[in-house]
């Protein structure tokens, strides 16, 4: 049990990262540096600029985590909303129930089985490389990135190779997979310098989405054990 949530934990802090990046993906393109990357990344990246649009959309997501080091691989799906800026609720619902909400200030884990909810700062728990920079700014994303193309894809799918300009433990490269006719990211795989991944696929991805800003706290039910982050 304390593996599979140490792997929630890492999956749900990576899971932040993907979520960022296909967000700040919209405004790659439009920063004052964009004339530096290479203009297949540039073509590909506008169409996710324009796909992303909207201000919140929905999916389907299912994840494939594996700690090399302790051989272990643990799997999960669920829903996610995203509601700019910064606002996420990610609903695991296999193989055990657990709800992972943040407001952009605040970020609540909740697992309903064991009446426990885990609670701290965003910026604190996905703090540093774990994202929070990019939750503030997504413009940080061209900044922190070199982003590739990926020579593994393929007429219909693109695939960009980012990798962080600083070194950091938490992630050594990230491969984004952009559907060409569409410019949905379906899958992200993030390794980090332990050669650990997290594989996260999103289908049924809906855009132009509503979702109220009570989605995305959490009140704590009666009798449940709070502990911080």
């Amino acid at each position: 049990m304390m593996i599979r949530l140490f792997l929630r934990r890492f999956v749900w802090s990576l899971g932040c990262i993907v979520l960022v990046m296909a967000m700040a993906a919209i405004t790659v393109a439009q920063t004052s540096e964009a004339a530096d990357l290479d203009p297949l990344v540039d073509q590909v990246l506008s169409g996710v600029e324009k796909r992303y649009a909207s201000s919140a959309f929905s999916a389907r997501f299912d994840i494939e985590s594996t700690l090399k080091a302790m051989q272990v691989t643990d799997t999960a799906a669920g829903r996610l909303m995203v509601k700019y800026p910064g606002k996420m609720r990610w609903e695991y619902e296999q193989p055990d129930p657990m709800l992972f909400i943040t407001d952009g200030v605040t970020l609540w884990m909740y697992q309903p089985q064991e009446r426990q909810v885990t609670v701290g700062q965003a910026a604190e728990v996905l703090g540093g490389s774990q994202g929070a920079s990019f939750l503030s700014d997504v413009r940080l994303l061209r900044q922190q990135f070199q982003i590739e193309l990926d020579p593994n894809g393929s007429s219909e799918l693109a695939r960009l190779k980012l990798t962080p300009r600083e070194s950091t433990f938490d992630i050594a490269f990230i491969i984004m997979t952009i559907a060409r006719a569409t410019s949905d990211v379906i899958e992200v795989v993030t390794t980090n310098k332990y050669d650990d991944t997290t594989r996260i696929v999103f289908h049924d991805i809906k855009f132009q989405q509503t979702f109220p800003d009570a989605l995305f706290e959490f009140q704590i039910p009666e009798g449940t054990d709070v502990l911080e982050f």
